[in-house]
């Protein structure tokens, strides 16, 4: 079976270290392209060149917004080593730099008796919890691709009725079956409305667009579903954080992540 997030970042080698693709809208939000889209489908190339198989930390730019069509993965190794490799990345498309970034590459080990983690929220099972229908998303964008369930209205700013923590996140799954991976997770951890928005409740209508996003994989994906946490920690000069974590059905911390975003609107004064 072919999964939509596959096709929609499938990359064909064209030169050395070059991949052309294609990108598409089906994984529009807010009037553009989701960077966890634009992450995974560079890390289409990262791992088609990268001599280690797994993803160990990737770090995107968003420079120019991208548009749906033919695109450019141009990927260079900086160094191969006997544990790791380090790449760098640029997404071309029609000979302007869309995206840029680093990755290192190497192998997950299984899990030993000394790991530890975050711990993962008190989590109720996906059926427990409250489906999530997004108003105001075109059809066919990244909502229909996703299915979301949260445990508390809180969880999302849309269904609050006052501000509250500048925290988000639910359960997350592929409408198509498609099982998670390094992909998918790189997809999930981006695929929330900012934090930022339970706190403030005032969304700029072009979002929160992001500048910097950065993840690391931490063990390997073996469940149906992933519960995503994100929060914001600091809103400043107009630009805003966000931390996130991603859990199995099992509690198992699968990745992490930090962004930085561009934020126009300003919360309410307090009091």
């Amino acid at each position: 079976m072919t999964y939509e997030l596959d096709e929609d970042t499938a990359l064909d080698p064209v030169a050395d270290g070059t991949y052309a693709g294609r990108l598409t809208d089906r994984w529009d939000i807010a009037g553009g392209m989701n960077g966890g889209y634009l992450a995974a489908f560079c890390l289409r190339g990262v791992l088609a060149e990268s001599t280690l198989p797994d993803p160990l930390t990737m770090t995107v730019y968003y420079l120019t917004r991208p548009e749906p069509g033919e695109a450019v993965v141009h990927v260079t190794t900086l160094r191969t080593g006997r544990g790791h490799a380090s790449l760098g990345f640029e997404l071309e498309q029609g000979g302007e730099r869309r995206c840029a970034g680093l990755a290192m590459c190497g192998r997950w080990r299984d899990r030993g008796p000394h790991d530890f983690q975050p711990a993962p929220p008190p989590l109720r099972r996906p059926e427990e919890c409250l489906l999530v229908r997004p108003k105001g998303f075109p059809a066919g964008a990244l909502f229909e691709r996703l299915e979301k369930r949260v445990m508390s209205h809180d969880d999302y700013f849309a269904l609050r009725t006052e501000p509250g923590e500048a925290r988000t996140g639910g359960w997350t799954r592929c409408v198509d079956g498609r099982p998670v991976d390094a992909y998918a997770a790189a997809l999930f951890l981006d695929s929330w409305p900012p934090a930022v928005f339970s706190r403030t409740l005032r969304p700029d209508p072009g979002g929160a667009p992001t500048l910097e996003y950065t993840v690391h994989w931490r063990n390997r994906p073996t469940t149906e579903w992933h519960y995503t946490d994100l929060e914001t920690r600091t809103f400043a000069g107009g630009y805003v954080d966000e931390h996130g974590v991603l859990f199995d059905e099992a509690g198992v911390l699968v990745a992490d992540s930090r962004q930085l975003a561009r934020y126009t609107v300003r919360p309410p004064a307090e009091g």
